[in-house]
């Protein structure tokens, strides 16, 4: 119900309770037309209610197809527009017409139905929306808050780092002005496919510390850098441009601790994922020695709970992509290399990780200040509970004396009721019985879909059980509790490594085999033949 149907059933009713003597006086105070008032009192409708039986589909039949997009959206599949559509003839067909909804039905359809709109579909790998759920995000920040309390973790001593990979030269779409006989216009841009890889480390309370730029190749080579100014962070190289378990390990001694250790006797909380290179027993024995407390993030929740994901690597790597179309334009579009990478991802790094865009990142997660329903309520969690829409936003239909027919009986009753208040003229008593058989025949047809849906349904499940098994990701939080834990897994891989090496001399070998020949007996040493 739009504003000015509110304000016409308003004065209305104030009419009808006395609060105002004439209907002129009503109108006047909603700024309704006197006219208009006077026709709703006497049983006019509006516009819309009048001839909504001209509509393709009836009012009924558009609000099962808003809730059936409703409910597609809370599983993580909104419909398109052409899905919409397909649905819509679909019912159409079932109410016996032939010919397909027109190309504006669709707006005419969103305008109807406020309760549903054309907006923006971003696509999220299923393990990311499967894996997100409001259960699993409560968990892990009720974790964070009784991990800060129990230790009196300060603000200021609340860190998330995460490693984030960019492409030298890769650039995004984006809209142009060109010839207007034309549709779009090609845009050459320096496509190097080379990956770089950068770890970054920010604070809770809007502080970055030194990144480490992670190059592919087998050495440094001073070619690389700016001749004029080379900014102040740490560089290395791996095969692949990707982080190591020994690149962690070394992130950690000589950039985190010293730049984070400003009292000994203080616990410091680092928040990260689950990456191979995060969870190696050197790196949780190296932080379990100098009170770094470690959260791991939830499988495929980063993009919800990650500080660095939800704003300040948006803007980074889009300031970086203006950067190197700037670039573009100046040489032609030549390759980017790692020089002008440290340039463009400086520049782009002090405007991502400002102050207020670190804060911001915090504030997203829930986790500084501290805010559960901020992030439950996120587009992006499947399941999250959702505000039910307004009584504004509802459809009221007009009153009717006999109840809605489920089936040809309730039309037959109803037949029977009119017959005795009123003489029903044979075309009236025909269209009835026509009404009562449609609703037979769709009756059917649902029952019938509705046993095909179910014996589909035990198929697939009969599917699903037969697939194969798949080793269960255990919670890296509850990896290596204490330090008690930590050596006993070094001190097993340390007895492991020696017995393999035994082996490979030789004298483990030949310590079995004597072991082997001590336990035969001599029955066992002896071949009898048959002949």
């Amino acid at each position: 119900m739009d504003i000015r149907e509110a304000g016409i059933s308003a004065a209305i009713n104030d009419y009808h309770a006395g609060i105002y003597r004439s209907q002129r006086a009503a109108a006047k105070a909603y700024g309704i037309p006197p006219s208009t008032l006077r026709d709703r009192i006497n049983g006019a409708t509006n516009s819309a209610i009048s001839h909504q039986y001209q509509q393709r589909l009836i009012p009924q039949q558009e609000d099962f197809l808003v809730q059936w997009i409703l409910e597609e959206e809370a599983r993580g599949y909104p419909p398109s527009h052409a899905r919409v559509r397909e649905m819509a003839n679909r019912i159409l067909r079932i109410n016996g017409e032939s010919n397909p909804i027109g190309q504006a039905w669709i707006p005419g359809f969103i305008r109807r139905n406020p309760r549903v709109a054309s907006i923006v579909g971003k696509r999220l790998e299923a393990p990311r929306a499967e894996a997100a759920t409001p259960e699993q995000i409560r968990a892990f920040l009720e974790l964070f808050e009784a991990t800060r309390i129990r230790l009196n973790i300060r603000l200021e001593d609340i860190y998330n780092m995460d490693e984030t990979g960019i492409a030298l030269g890769v650039c995004t779409n984006s809209r142009v002005l060109g010839d207007a006989r034309k549709k779009k216009a090609y845009v050459k841009s320096p496509e190097n496919r080379e990956w770089v890889s950068i770890i970054e480390s920010i604070s809770a309370d809007g502080r970055k510390l030194q990144c480490l730029v992670i190059f592919k190749g087998k050495n440094l080579q001073t070619t690389w850098f700016p001749s004029e100014s080379v900014p102040d962070w740490f560089y290395t190289t791996s095969e692949n441009g990707w982080t190591s378990q020994s690149i962690g390990l070394e992130w950690l001694q000589r950039i985190f601790i010293p730049q984070t250790d400003t009292d000994p006797q203080r616990y410091r909380l680092l928040i990260l994922d689950g990456h191979g290179s995060h969870i190696d027993t050197e790196f949780l024995y190296a932080c379990k020695t100098r009170k770094i407390e470690l959260l791991f993030l939830p499988p495929h929740s980063t993009h919800i709970l990650q500080p660095l994901d939800l704003t300040p690597f948006s803007v980074v790597k889009s300031k970086y992509r203006r950067q190197i179309q700037d670039l573009a334009t100046l040489d032609d579009a030549a390759p980017v290399k790692k020089e002008r990478f440290i340039a463009c991802y400086n520049q782009a790094r002090e405007e991502g990780l400002s102050d207020r865009k670190i804060r911001a990142g915090w504030k997203a997660a829930g986790l500084s200040p501290f805010n559960i329903d901020h992030v439950l309520g996120s587009s992006q969690i499947l399941g999250r509970p959702v505000t039910p829409p307004s009584q504004n936003q509802l459809i009221l239909s007009t009153d009717t004396l006999y109840r809605t027919p489920q089936g040809p009986r309730d039309v037959y009753d109803a037949q029977q009721s009119l017959q005795r208040s009123e003489n029903l003229s044979r075309t009236t008593r025909l269209i009835l019985q026509k009404a009562g058989k449609a609703i037979s025949t769709a009756n059917t047809r649902a029952a019938r879909l509705e046993a095909d849906n179910r014996r589909l349904k035990y198929q697939l499940d009969c599917i699903n059980s037969t697939r194969p098994r798949k080793r269960i990701q255990l919670d890296p939080n509850q990896k290596f509790a204490d330090i008690e834990n930590i050596m006993s897994a070094i001190n097993q891989s340390a007895a492991e490594q020696a017995q393999k090496s035994s082996y490979a001399t030789g004298e483990g070998a030949a310590a079995a085999a004597a072991a082997v020949a001590a336990a035969a007996t001599l029955q066992s040493m002896c071949i009898e033949f048959q002949i």
